[in-house]
């Protein structure tokens, strides 16, 4: 089978990810990110789903256990995360974000919004439509 499928809309997944993924990576190369991208991806995830267990935040990201040991140490000497034991079981920890992992991320945010609006410019006015039409689309893809 062939690496481009097109689904019945015509839309073409092979270039839909090639294109998502050039984007990912040319910005990452733009942006001035305080932390690696791994433990980046580690903070959003426990923004979005905290207080996680270590164990839940290595699932979801991915990683083996002591990966995510190293990302969480650097989470922590950043003041990004507060982990705490869990009351049932005292080998398991929890993660939640501080308040100074919250403004980073808001920092992050604001800095790859600015790059996003600056490489929109390079748009068409009809483009810039498209692409508005379709970032509820996106944004469901883009859902775990």
């Amino acid at each position: 089978m062939s690496a481009r499928r097109t689904l019945d809309a015509g839309l073409d997944t092979a270039r839909l990810g090639s294109a998502v993924a050039a984007l990912t990576r040319s910005a990452r190369r733009e942006i001035r990110l305080p932390l690696g991208a791994s433990t980046l991806a580690a903070l959003v995830t426990v923004e979005a789903q905290g207080p996680i267990r270590l164990g839940d935040l290595a699932r979801h990201e991915g990683v083996a256990p002591a990966t995510l040991s190293r990302i969480v140490a650097v989470l922590e000497d950043e003041g990004c995360v507060v982990r705490t034991a869990d009351d049932h079981d005292r080998r398991s920890s929890w993660l939640e974000i501080s308040a100074e992992g919250r403004t980073l991320l808001d920092g992050v945010r604001r800095e790859h919004a600015r790059i996003m609006a600056r490489r929109a410019e390079r748009l068409t006015p009809e483009q810039a439509a498209r692409l508005a039409d379709a970032l509820e689309a996106l944004e469901v893809l883009a859902t775990d």
